[in-house]
């Protein structure tokens, strides 16, 4: 097994201010040097093992504990994998801490173990002599085998025995060759009897009509006493409260807690509902202001059919990277006419287009993303059938057309989003990748790195029996990402803000495909983009030669030519039937714009300056209120 190397992605909450503090520290104000810092004045640390890190957590040092970065968060780090290989003995302990005579005084702090498969555990100790590790002789106040991995978890210890006297804490990393333990957000606090904290509301953006709903709240108890009953109202307008009986959430514990009330509209609605927890075990909240929330939700006419994107990074110079390609191909395979749409974002090989692999932002390689909402997640056969399961039937507020024509090279792609709900105020964006299925290069660019050779690291759809790398002439690329028309993020006016259940919102992209293509290979993948969250709410997957070859054009449609194409000082820009066009812009392909121009529909012919551009390639693109064409030229 591999251990991750990775530190990154954790998500990291923020202190709880709710409850009296005796005692926090929350790392933040360590100063780091290189990502890592030392325990802040008054905490004190001891090495007992003396063993070596790994090298992929060398930043350790001598340390038994450090601080480090993520996130604009810090995180207390001890470590335990070393070479060789051994059993952590390292402590980080507290200053000295005096806990009141009164109250409920509770040790609250969040863990979290960096890699479920080698998932670190630890000890706490409490002192009431001194903070050297010959102080700590009573027995642990809470043992944990392997701290939580899928992010930082609450934990709490009771303090009331400790009433009235000085004590320091320790935290002892006693695990046998796993990875990286985090501690953060060390509190000593009174807690209030009953607090209920609401996390999240887990309600579907939409719900089709007559259908019910359910809400699903995620609660901690931040109060002493176990919850046993809450007490909560959602309100759309009007009230929906219920008790909620039969619960056992413990201190310092968290919960799904299911409204019995659900959300079902006769009607097609857009509504805004507040949630708001009234009562815990019939008393009240000591701390109300944690108690609320606030979703969205919009009923639909129809249930139209959803695709699922994946869009995977990946890249030539990546030995685990065959993985995802197999997975691809399974997915089509297996989901190819259920809704499945893949699309291989490459990086740093001759298939990246910049603009899409900085906006995907992966993390790491292999990882995807899944309808832009699921962000940086892991890849594999397996990883890939339940994201797509857990979205493929989740109601969308529309379908999506998309019916291409052909005239020679260039591809007139009309997309239109037919709406089964209603918005005062939305923010949709029409969009379209191009992508292009059996990709072949000669050039070592195309030679695929491969850590599956020779069965290294198991089977592999048959590159455990593929050399490494493969060498480029036995490669052949799928579902690669080539263009992308109308950015990232969409094309902006290609979706009113007021929008009626059953209206059609339509825009036409155009697109030039290079001569170094393959028409029969294109494939256009339409998606409805909200802005309000970046997600694609729904994806439609066409074949280019699906669509009608064509040989007279529109009447009300415009077109362009561009040359000399290579160019060196100046693009000439031919514009046919150009009432409709307003905008010129020319974009690099990081996604940047370089140049950009207002039209005239007297303007027929215009000279773009491109010599101060650096050499390579480009997108030009003319576009108007319902259409947009994009070509590529290439600077000398």
């Amino acid at each position: 097994m591999k251990k991750s190397l990775l530190f990154a992605g954790l998500c990291l909450g923020a202190i709880n201010l709710a409850s009296a503090q005796i005692f926090s520290e929350n790392f933040n104000g360590v100063p780091l040097t290189g990502g890592t810092g030392v325990l802040p004045a008054g905490w004190a640390q001891y090495n007992v093992d003396g063993l070596t890190p790994a090298s992929a957590t060398s930043y350790m040092g001598t340390s038994a504990w450090v601080v480090r970065a993520q996130s604009g968060n810090n995180v207390a780090t001890s470590t335990s994998w070393y070479n060789p290989a051994g059993v952590s003995n390292d402590w980080m302990v507290t200053p000295a801490i005096t806990i009141p005579n009164t109250g409920n005084p509770y040790l609250r702090f969040k863990e979290m173990a960096f890699e479920a498969a080698y998932a670190d555990g630890y000890r706490v100790f409490i002192s009431t002599t001194g903070n050297t590790v010959a102080d700590f002789t009573n027995p642990p106040v809470l043992t944990v085998a392997a701290a939580n991995a899928t992010g930082l978890t609450t934990k709490l210890v009771n303090l009331s025995g400790n009433m009235g006297q000085t004590i320091y804490i320790a935290f002892q990393n006693n695990s046998n060759d796993k990875n990286l333990l985090f501690i953060d957000d060390v509190e000593v606090v009174d807690l209030p009897a009953y607090d209920a904290r609401l996390n999240s509301i887990n309600l579907p953006r939409y719900g089709v009509v007559n259908t019910n709903t359910s809400m699903i709240l995620n609660v901690s108890n931040d109060g002493s006493q176990a919850i046993t009953s809450l007490t909560i109202d959602w309100n759309d307008g009007a009230a929906h409260s219920a008790t909620i009986s039969g619960l056992n959430i413990a201190p310092g514990a968290s919960a799904n807690v299911t409204h019995t009330t659900p959300v079902n509209y006769s009607t097609v609605e857009e509504k805004t509902i507040n949630v708001n927890i009234t009562q815990v075990n019939a008393n009240t909240d000591a701390v109300p202001a944690n108690n609320t929330g606030t979703s969205r939700f919009n009923s639909t006419s129809s249930a139209p059919d959803k695709g699922v994107l994946i869009e995977e990074g990946t890249g030539t110079w990546c030995g685990w990277c065959p993985r995802g390609a197999i997975a691809m191909e399974y997915m089509y395979d297996t989901y190819g006419s259920q809704g499945f749409i893949g699309i291989a974002v490459h990086n740093q090989d001759p298939m990246t287009v910049s603009a899409y692999d900085n906006a995907a932002n992966f993390g790491g390689y292999p990882s995807c993303n899944v309808d832009r909402t699921i962000l940086d997640a892991s890849v594999s056969q397996g990883l890939f059938e339940q994201y797509f399961a857990a979205r493929k039937d989740l109601p969308v507020p529309a379908s999506i057309t998309i019916a291409p024509t052909i005239s020679g090279q260039d591809i007139t792609i009309p997309v239109s989003a037919q709406f089964v709900t209603k918005f005062a105020a939305a923010n949709f964006r029409l969009a379209v990748v191009v992508v292009e299925d059996d990709v072949t290069g000669t050039s070592s660019g195309y030679n695929q790195t491969n850590y599956y050779a020779g069965n290294a690291n198991g089977p592999m759809g048959g590159y455990e029996s593929k050399p490494d790398p493969v060498p480029a002439a036995d490669m052949v690329y799928d579902h690669v990402g080539r263009a992308l028309l109308g950015g990232y993020n969409g094309q902006t006016g290609s979706v009113p803000a007021a929008i009626s259940d059953g209206q059609t919102a339509s825009y036409t992209f155009n697109y030039t495909v290079p001569a170094t293509s393959d028409m029969a290979q294109i494939k256009l993948v339409a998606l409805l983009i909200d802005q309000a969250d970046g997600s694609v709410v729904n994806a439609k997957e066409v074949k280019a030669q699906g669509g009608v070859a064509v040989e007279e054009k529109d009447e009300n449609a415009f077109s362009f030519n561009i040359y000399p194409n290579p160019s060196t000082d100046f693009l000439n820009v031919s514009l046919e039937n150009n009432s409709n066009v307003n905008t010129l812009t020319v974009v690099d392909m990081n996604g940047k714009v370089v140049y950009t121009r207002e039209i005239s529909g007297s303007e027929n012919l215009l000279s773009v300056p491109v010599s101060q551009l650096s050499k390579g390639n480009y997108l030009i693109s003319v576009s108007g209120a319902a259409a947009s064409y994009t070509k590529v030229f290439v600077k000398n």
